[in-house]
């Protein structure tokens, strides 16, 4: 009788319940734990910079003048301000408090993302997406801001598993759920809501033309859905159709546009150039799949494309993309293995750390605000004044929000102003003509966002006369975005 001699094979003994359950409860506290360290780090170390000041000034004023403004500029905004002007009426106007529905948008987004991943990859995928939408730089940099970005990138990931849900079996109110969320989406940005519903009709097509769908039965309720889903972006582009003087500052993009697309959209090129590799890689054609990558590649294909020939790219208007490209990078990364999706992980965050510190810098927000303050301050004497430019390429408001928001009082006087800003429609304050009431003031600081060798550059000409004539540039204090200068009275020429 012969003996077996065969080599036993050695079981892999599963994982208990108990250990099994632990496992997805990390699954998901990891990633959420990461989002809030990431999203509260230095929340209000950054000085609020131009667009957040402009939502702080906003939520200031009374509901008939916001009205009023809305009809002569950031109509596009109005329905954000809206809703942070009776948010703030109960949280205030801290700096905090402005950032925190940012914060937690991006706190939920990351639960959204692990949500996704889990549904069509398994719960490592959910994690890893989760964590490298977390480590991605601009992802907690626009949660530390009192703009409607983070918001819109948290609809955006519900947008994509409402089209996931959509797809695999229509109803009503799935479909109306979608509709809701698109809608909002447009809302509170309409050209992002535009862009996005756009991703998702390439989808849409593609399952279509490919038979992963019941046929056009799906396709022709996800178009109803969709048109509803477009009506507030659509009703807020047509009320801001007028509205170009706030565009007009972007430019065309070009071969440096091009170039400066991975750092600018994802806060470092490395990261950049490692999630889109990673993406790439994770195209499948699986309708889930296809729904995500369509929503992490075609939105800022086509603003890139149309943008060379409108002026319509600014990179932080493409974020909603980036839950999608987590989702889809992550879904290549678990296909390697346990080990290597965690290293890709390691890897973005060595690649994004520079970028992390900087960014929670009290200029990391890209404007020095503070700064006045310890200018001004301790330099200020009764009798000085304070004047600003009357207009800037891009953010005229800035000046005098940041003299009223960072310096406080004893300060020198804002005496040409005659009506506030955001007062009657108009979006900066009214002065009196050529500085007439300007006075004899022993000395002048000048207010500005830019740095030109004559720093009455922008002023009217009367008002810039006025004070040449007088004046003289005594000492400049450069910082980022913020420069202040200080003028003194010319000593009159003795006569003989």
């Amino acid at each position: 009788m012969t003996g077996d001699t065969s080599t036993p094979v050695r079981s892999r003994r599963a994982p208990s319940p108990a250990s099994g359950r632990w496992l997805s409860v990390t699954a998901w506290v990891a990633p959420l734990l990461a989002t809030v360290t990431f999203g509260v780090w230095h929340l209000t170390t950054p000085a609020l910079w131009a667009d957040e000041l402009a939502t702080w000034g906003a939520v200031r004023v009374s509901w008939s003048q916001l009205w009023q403004l809305s009809g002569t500029v950031d109509a596009v905004l109005a329905p954000y301000y809206a809703v942070m002007k009776v948010y703030t009426a109960v949280a205030g106007t801290s700096t905090a408090a402005l950032r925190l529905p940012g914060l937690l948008a991006f706190v939920l987004t990351a639960v959204v993302i692990t949500a996704i991943g889990r549904r069509v990859a398994g719960p490592l995928a959910g994690s890893v997406a989760a964590l490298l939408f977390v480590v991605t730089p601009t992802t907690s940099r626009y949660a530390q801001e009192a703009r409607p970005y983070a918001i819109v990138m948290l609809l955006a990931a519900i947008a994509v598993l409402c089209l996931i849900r959509l797809v695999e079996r229509p109803s009503a109110g799935r479909l109306a759920t979608y509709a809701a969320v698109t809608g909002l989406a447009g809302a509170l940005h309409p050209l992002s809501g535009l862009f996005l519903l756009a991703a998702h009709a390439v989808a849409v097509v593609w399952l279509q033309c490919a038979k992963k769908t019941d046929g056009w039965p799906t396709t022709l309720r996800w178009l109803a859905a969709a048109v509803v889903g477009a009506l507030p972006a659509l009703l807020l582009a047509w009320w801001a159709s007028g509205q170009t003087a706030q565009v007009s500052w972007i430019g065309l993009v070009g071969l440096s546009g091009l170039q400066a697309f991975p750092s600018s959209l994802f806060g470092s090129a490395a990261v950049g150039g490692l999630l889109l590799v990673l993406a790439l890689v994770g195209l499948r054609p699986e309708p889930a799949l296809v729904s995500i990558a369509a929503t992490a590649l075609i939105p800022t294909t086509l603003m890139l494309s149309a943008g060379a020939v409108i002026p319509i790219w600014v990179p932080r208007y493409a974020l909603f993309s980036l839950p999608a490209i987590a989702l889809l990078a992550a879904t290549a990364a678990v296909r390697f293995g346990r080990t290597q999706a965690f290293l890709a992980i390691g890897l973005a965050v060595l690649l994004s750390w520079p970028s992390y510190v900087s960014l929670r810098l009290v200029d990391g927000h890209g404007q020095d605000s503070e700064n006045i303050a310890a200018v001004i301050g301790p330099r200020y004497r009764p009798g000085d004044v304070v004047v600003f430019p009357d207009t800037h390429p891009s953010i005229p408001w800035a000046a005098r929000d940041i003299y009223e928001r960072y310096l406080p009082a004893p300060r020198p006087p804002d005496v040409l102003a005659r009506t506030p800003q955001r007062r009657d429609g108009k979006f900066l304050a009214t002065e009196c003509p050529n500085a007439a009431c300007l006075g004899n003031p022993p000395r002048i600081w000048v207010v500005r966002m830019d740095s030109p060798t004559d720093p009455l550059q922008d002023m009217n000409p009367g008002k810039r006369q006025r004070i040449n004539q007088s004046y003289r540039t005594v000492q400049r204090f450069p910082t980022k975005l913020l420069v202040v200068v200080l003028l003194e009275r010319k000593t009159p020429t003795p006569t003989r």
